[in-house]
């Protein structure tokens, strides 16, 4: 199923996420071991004028590969958009995951979340440990 997800985005047209919302992109990371690209369909979400990568779990190989090489790119619509991402936390990172939340609607990605969808950042900072989030800056080609 991630195979021809994919292969889907990475032909379809790519649009900014609207602010407080997410789009799927396919991020590409460096595997740990290996070194080789790996490509994984994420939502890049929106969140006062920064995007983000959010897992609601630390255990994902994407998260390890960027935890381990933090540079990746976001690939869609034919283009290549180099990223570097860097781990968010605290109070930054619970109102990213509220705001993913709020936009949300596949009820499977809500469930995976060890948090309601209506959280309140308070009670996501209680969880975000065991969370994922990632501030993506622009990295010169």
């Amino acid at each position: 199923m991630n195979a021809e997800m994919t292969a889907k985005l990475i032909d379809a047209p790519a649009g900014a996420p609207p602010e407080g919302g997410y789009a799927l992109r396919v991020v590409e990371t460096r595997g740990r071991r290996t070194g080789a690209p790996r490509r994984v369909p994420l939502a890049v979400v929106a969140h006062e004028g920064g995007q983000y990568l959010v897992s609601p779990v630390r255990d994902r190989d994407w998260v390890e590969n960027l935890v381990a090489t933090p540079e990746c790119a976001l690939l869609s619509g034919g283009r290549r958009e180099d990223r570097r991402a860097d781990p968010a936390g605290g109070e930054e990172a619970a109102a990213v995951v509220a705001a993913y939340l709020a936009a949300m609607s596949v009820p499977w990605a809500i469930r995976a979340f060890p948090v309601p969808q209506d959280a309140t950042p308070a009670q996501i900072l209680e969880q975000l440990p065991g969370m994922a989030v990632f501030r993506l800056s622009t990295v010169d080609s």
